[in-house]
């Protein structure tokens, strides 16, 4: 990461030449200290927790869904209704402006999900985006305030897809002008309250009031998301009155900051499950699906949520939400923990004790060094032998290779749904599937096909029984690894009011954002 080698007497005196120092938040100028900025900033760009925050205050999607309650509500569209099970038609709002000053239409709509920027074959937000909208089949314009959206097949989920992430609209206009994705990803466009003024990788993401939004205005003329890989750093200037809101905060630091009378302490688990992918694809050694197995029973999750997060998540037995409602399956939420279970599965996968390489980023996560120093040791007691792998991005850890054996990795789950989450992440033409992390199997031919019928069934009754079977085909092949709830504890400033979600987005809004 660009600053950790920094000190952090350095970086914070640096940062305070760049932004004024309040003793306490501003309208003015709001400051968010984040342990990680994205590569871009276009929605379809890439799928991480770093653009989840930031795309939230620039883009808006067709339906709004409340960060909070998963209740869907009007955004871009203020209404829509069911045309068949494949089809969704969308009337849109009136006289949006986006960002650029210009109008938003259906044209727009049609442009954002259309063969220059997503539906073509080598489209370059097709690779992102491709796990959420992969079913799209075709989005067209009725007339300049009505878009038809249809799907290849039955679709139960077409409403919350696109109120979800990598449904953003763009402007067509703002694209075209840019002459193409490179040079539009230095600037992009969208209709929410706050527009870009700069971005600097590695940096900074400097946004301002959009004056023209259609909505209520947003409570901060100036919003601005600073990069501070250090925690030490970022908790120094929330304390100087350097930063507004801080990121990624550890339970540790959770009575110490609530101690000082000016600072707030929110969040908890989200809709996302904390874990890791096994490639079993690349090293024959995790080939084995006992040896995986093995990984499941070798780690206790409540002594690790205990001890680490102090309780303030829960562990995760298997990759699900309480928010899929009746699409839980309380079968699968019993307790792995079984060092004896880990045992015999090693012993039966033929493991000889070779390194196990676990690529992680020290501080994209909350704790990801400590946790995976943790599980690692509880690893060894069983007998699996590993060798964690320090790496600096995201490209490195997901870089091809014999030594790509276990990487770090989150699963969100951006609307209340089964297939949102482990589906989404893991069926055929998703980023893991891809780019090589599996390796065909029974189980996975039998998962895939469960997993086809939740994604297309308009029936609960058979889509709970098809993810019944395929969490049970997972279990079986375990092709990654849950530990828990992923935790997002934020620490502000205490005349923001303010209050985090349910998702990893920042909503900033005036619908969620007060200054005392």
């Amino acid at each position: 990461m660009k600053f950790a080698k920094h000190s952090v007497s350095a970086l914070v005196l640096a940062l305070a030449g760049a932004f004024s120092v309040a003793a306490q938040a501003s309208a003015d100028n709001m400051v968010v200290a984040v342990q990680q900025l994205p590569p871009t900033v276009e929605p379809q760009g890439v799928n991480n927790n770093a653009n989840d925050r930031v795309a939230y205050s620039i883009y808006e999607t067709l339906i709004r869904a409340d960060q909070k309650t998963g209740e869907l509500h009007p955004g871009l569209a203020v209404s829509w209704k069911r045309i068949s099970p494949e089809t969704v038609e969308f009337k849109l709002r009136e006289g949006v402006k986006f960002q650029d000053g210009t109008d938003f239409t259906a044209d727009d709509v049609v442009f954002s999900f259309g063969e220059e920027r997503f539906m073509g074959k080598n489209a370059p937000g097709r690779a992102a985006a491709g796990e959420f909208l992969g079913g799209l089949k075709s989005v067209e314009k009725v007339d300049d305030y009505t878009v038809r959206v249809t799907m290849n097949t039955a679709d139960p989920l077409i409403e919350r897809r696109f109120s979800a992430r990598m449904s953003e609209i763009i402007s067509e206009d703002g694209y075209k002008k840019a002459g193409g994705w490179d040079n539009w990803i230095k600037h992009p466009i969208g209709t929410g309250p706050y527009e870009i003024v700069e971005f600097k990788t590695g940096n900074r993401l400097a946004l301002k009031r959009f004056e023209g939004y259609w909505g209520e205005k947003a409570p901060a003329a100036k919003l601005t998301f600073v990069e501070v890989p250090e925690l030490s750093a970022r908790v120094a200037g929330l304390r100087s009155g350097e930063f507004d809101i801080i990121t990624e905060v550890p339970p540790d630091q959770v009575k110490p900051l609530s101690a000082d009378g000016r600072i707030d302490v929110v969040g908890g688990p989200i809709d996302n499950i904390y874990g890791f992918v096994f490639d079993s694809k690349s090293n024959k050694i995790m080939q084995s699906k006992e040896l995986r197995q093995a990984f499941l029973h070798a780690i206790d999750r409540e002594m690790l949520v205990n001890a680490l997060f102090a309780g303030r998540t829960t562990p995760a037995y298997s990759f699900q939400s309480k928010t899929f409602g009746d699409l839980w399956i309380e079968d699968f939420n019993k307790n792995l923990y079984d060092p004896a279970k880990a045992k015999a599965l090693i012993k039966a996968s033929g493991y000889k004790g070779e390194p196990i390489v676990w690529r992680i980023q020290p501080g994209y996560y909350t704790l990801e060094m400590t946790v995976s120093q943790a599980v690692a040791a509880m690893l060894k007691q069983v007998g699996i032998n590993i060798k964690l792998d320090v790496k600096e991005n995201w490209t490195q850890v997901e870089a091809a290779g014999r030594d790509r054996m276990i990487n770090n990795a989150s699963f969100s789950a951006y609307y209340p749904d089964p297939a949102a989450q482990l589906w989404r992440r893991l069926k055929p033409g998703a980023f893991w599937e891809a780019d090589g992390f599996i390796v065909e199997s029974p189980e996975y031919q039998e998962f895939v096909a469960q997993g086809k019928i939740l994604e297309t069934s308009i029936d609960p009754a058979e889509r709970k029984a098809a993810w019944s079977k395929m969490l049970k085909a997972f279990a079986e092949n375990p092709y990654a690894c849950p530990l828990y709830s992923l935790p997002m504890i934020y620490a502000k400033q205490k005349n923001v009011e303010w209050t985090p979600g349910t998702q990893g987005s920042m909503d900033f809004s005036a619908a969620n954002l007060k200054f005392k």
